[in-house]
Parts: structure tokens; C-alpha cells; sequence
């Protein structure tokens, strides 16, 4: 038997049995890998919409200093005894978040027409765009297809910031609707506050309004704690 022939008798080979433990033990890794992923991207989004919050209120107050006042959301604001609020509809809100941040982000649109409420057109607020306009998440849908939602501004989970403004100046946001826990003596003492219904898209422990019971949170990301 000449050399060559040698060499190829005793090449080294997987069997079929070490074939299938390598992709047993590969599989198993995956299955440990993909949850451990999943808690890194959602605390990521969590770390994002805490960003996001606290860079709107920022961006209001910075507002205030410019003008003195606090940003018009609608046009009987000058009139309402409680706090203006705007955001997504499962929060409550009546009017979207496009209201303020045409104002805040110098466009001239909606209740800014003609830069009626920026008029030295000053940008207090930038973000980047959705990617997905018929899905929004985490920026601005400025091409939605929906024309109420146009210039909206969403969290990571797709549903926008909710914004409440003391446009009474008592130095209270009233919350009562939003929050049971966030009311008469617990009611925030800021001017602006800043929220996110978090993953469950929901108020509260999945619904239920209460931001916190006992030593359990709820998903909701909050500017004033």
C-alpha cells in the first residue's frame, strides 16, 4: 500500500453521531442565548424611552425660559382649569403629541401654522425618523399615513409619549386619569411631566392605572420619579 492510499485510509472524519452532538449542543447554546438577548434589547428600549422623557421635559423647559410660558396643545387652552395633556388614545388623550412637537421642532403646522406659537422659530427638540411609517417605533412618523398622527412622536414600543403640561400654573400636574397612585397629595409637583405606556402598552400594571404596588412597578416609564 503506497503512501497516498495510507493517508486517506486514516483521514479524520465526524461520524454521524458527533455531527448531531454538535448541533445538539449548538441548538442548546441558541436556547440560552435568545432570552438573555431579548432582556438586553428590551432594557436597551427602557434606557432609550427614559432618554427620551427626560430630554422632552428638557425641551419644554426650555420653552418656558424663551417664551414664559408653556406650549399651546389646543386652542381653548387659555380657557382650561386643568392640566393640558396630549399622547396616545389608550392613555386618554384627546388631541396627539404632533400638537406640541410641531411647536418644539419649529414647523409650521397644526396649531404652530405659520409658526403661531414658535415665532422666532427656535428648535427646542430633534429625533430621528421612524423606519416604518405604517408601524411606527422609537422617533418621529413625519410621512405616517394616518394625517392625525403626521409628525407624531413614538416610544420603542410604538405608542406615543404622553405629555401633561401645568397650563394652570398651580405648580401640580393633575394626573387622576392616568394614575390612581399620582393624585391630590402623591400628584406630581412639576410644571411638565413625561410618560410611556412601556412594553405592555398599557396604563399601569397591565391596565390597572397604578403605576406602583407594594415593591412591584409597572412597565411604565415616568419622567417625575
Amino acid at each position: 500500500m503506497n503512501s497516498s492510499s495510507q493517508s486517506r485510509s486514516f483521514a479524520p472524519a465526524f461520524t454521524l453521531v458527533e455531527l448531531l452532538t454538535v448541533i445538539a449542543i449548538i441548538a442548546i447554546l441558541m436556547g440560552l442565548l435568545f432570552p438573555a438577548i431579548g432582556v438586553i434589547k428590551e432594557q436597551a428600549r427602557k434606557v432609550q424611552a427614559k432618554n427620551d422623557v427626560t430630554n422632552i421635559v428638557a425641551a419644554v423647559k426650555q420653552y418656558y425660559t424663551e417664551y414664559g410660558k408653556y406650549p399651546t396643545l389646543e386652542a381653548a387652552a387659555a380657557t382650561v382649569e386643568t392640566d393640558a395633556f396630549a399622547g396616545d388614545t389608550e392613555s386618554g388623550a384627546k388631541i396627539h403629541n404632533n400638537a406640541l412637537f410641531d411647536t418644539l421642532r419649529s414647523i409650521s403646522r397644526g396649531l404652530n401654522a405659520d409658526y403661531k406659537y414658535n415665532p422666532r422659530r427656535i428648535v427646542f427638540f430633534e429625533g430621528r425618523a421612524v423606519t416604518d411609517n405604517l408601524a411606527p417605533r422609537a422617533g418621529f412618523a413625519d410621512n405616517a399615513a394616518d394625517a392625525t398622527t403626521k409628525g407624531s412622536y413614538f416610544d420603542p414600543w410604538g405608542k406615543e409619549y404622553n405629555i401633561v403640561l401645568d397650563s394652570n400654573y398651580d405648580n401640580i400636574l393633575t394626573l387622576e386619569e392616568q394614575y390612581n397612585d399620582f393624585k391630590a397629595d402623591t400628584a406630581p409637583r412639576v410644571g411638565v411631566g413625561v410618560f410611556s405606556l412601556g412594553k405592555d402598552n398599557k396604563l399601569g400594571n397591565a391596565g390597572d392605572k397604578t403605576y406602583k404596588k407594594g415593591n412591584t412597578s409597572s412597565d411604565d416609564v415616568i419622567s417625575w420619579q
